[in-house]
């Protein structure tokens, strides 16, 4: 008799939403930022002033201040979740919840290289053009510094390990490289989250920031705070959340979630001591956590929600999020680059271009490259 067929665990639309919604505060917020022509007329002055109110209610809603971008977190707390699930989810169904490592190294390297090498190449093109015919803008020449070793390490996929910060035509992939080694040391993990070990994975990974603190002195603390020892204890709390959706059957309410919204507003107002940046990403991370909860309560209680359009929507640019965080900053850089080059300072123009060029090299990358290499499943 042929064995029992494997059962999968299932997979969540809200996650989906979820990494649609943070994919899209941390382009709009670039996208914003980084169109800096100056606005020529009454009406580009009020599209601009729109956008920073936007934006300023964001950062006072979300950022820890003089912390992270809180989508980035919000992306690390979702990885942590939606690593550690299927396998807590496997333990808990009387399966074998073991790994296949080499299965799971495989299935991450088809994930995230592809796209990765091909945002890394983005990023020189932008480089070699900003080289050879620089444009006269301050954040064009930050953004195109790469000293060899920089580009090396960042091609490599080191970069997350590598105690310098990294341009290369492409900033964010430092934190798509710290990703890669959360993935990398899942195997030394998962040994004591399926002992139940997660108080010690914890105050691990509270040592790891305080180790963080004490290398300051000496390298750059741009590093060390998109830094494996910064960021690996917003994993471990999406990778905890999963053990307490699945084994503990945990579903946080909305109220819940909006005790913790709101400690984190609190947190916000406390006057400034040495530190209090990293109480603020903790109180955020908790927010995170417990957003990703809530919002699998609502699936479970709603579950037609995910066929409505705005839902779809939000659901497409989940499936689309990867690529387009990791192309969007060459490509917006590369477009004004290219106005400049053509004497255009029109500020509509900018939004026009670098927003369209964005949308269609992200979907370029998505069919033309991680569709190929990885097919996630799509329910």
């Amino acid at each position: 008799m042929d064995p029992a067929p494997v059962a999968r665990p299932p997979r969540f639309w809200s996650l989906d939403v979820m990494r649609g919604v943070c994919a899209l505060i941390v382009f709009l917020s670039h996208w914003h930022l980084w169109s800096d022509f100056t606005p020529a007329n009454a009406f580009e002055r009020g599209l601009h002033t729109t956008f920073d109110a936007l934006y300023d209610a964001t950062r006072a809603l979300t950022w820890p201040t003089g912390g992270h971008h809180p989508a980035v977190l919000g992306f690390f707390v979702l990885s942590g979740f939606c690593i550690h699930y299927p396998y807590e989810w496997r333990l808990h169904h009387g399966q074998n919840a073991t790994p296949a490592w080499s299965d799971y190294f495989l299935n991450r390297f088809r994930r995230i290289m592809p796209v990765y090498w091909a945002a890394c190449l983005l990023g020189l093109v932008f480089v070699a053009a900003q080289t050879l015919h620089p444009a006269a803008d301050a954040l064009l020449a930050l953004h195109a510094y790469s000293p060899w070793r920089h580009v090396t390490v960042r091609f490599v996929g080191v970069a997350g390990l590598f105690p310098e910060e990294i341009f290369a035509g492409n900033y964010l992939l430092n934190t798509v490289a710290v990703e890669m080694v959360m993935y990398a040391a899942y195997p030394l993990i998962h040994p004591f989250a399926a002992r139940g070990a997660w108080r010690g994975l914890g105050l691990t990974f509270l040592a790891l920031h305080g180790f963080a603190i004490a290398l300051l002195p000496w390298v750059t603390a741009y590093w060390v705070f998109n830094s494996v020892f910064m960021l690996g204890i917003f994993w471990y709390a999406g990778a905890f959340a999963a053990h307490l959706f699945v084994a503990r059957a945990w579903r946080a309410t909305g109220a819940q979630l909006g005790l913790a919204w709101a400690g984190f507003l609190v947190t916000k107002l406390i006057p400034n001591f040495y530190g209090l940046t990293l109480v603020k990403q903790a109180a955020w991370g908790l927010v995170c956590m417990l957003a990703i909860s809530w919002s699998l309560r609502r699936e479970e209680h709603t579950p037609a929600a995910g066929q409505g359009r705005l839902i779809g929507a939000l659901r497409t640019t989940g499936h689309l999020s990867y690529a387009l965080y990791a192309v969007h900053t060459p490509v917006i850089m590369l477009a004004t680059w290219a106005l400049l080059s053509a004497g255009l300072r029109s500020y509509s123009l900018q939004l026009a271009v670098t927003l369209t060029a964005s949308l269609a090299v992200t979907v370029a990358v998505y069919y033309g490259i991680e569709r190929r290499f990885y097919r996630p499943r799509v329910v």
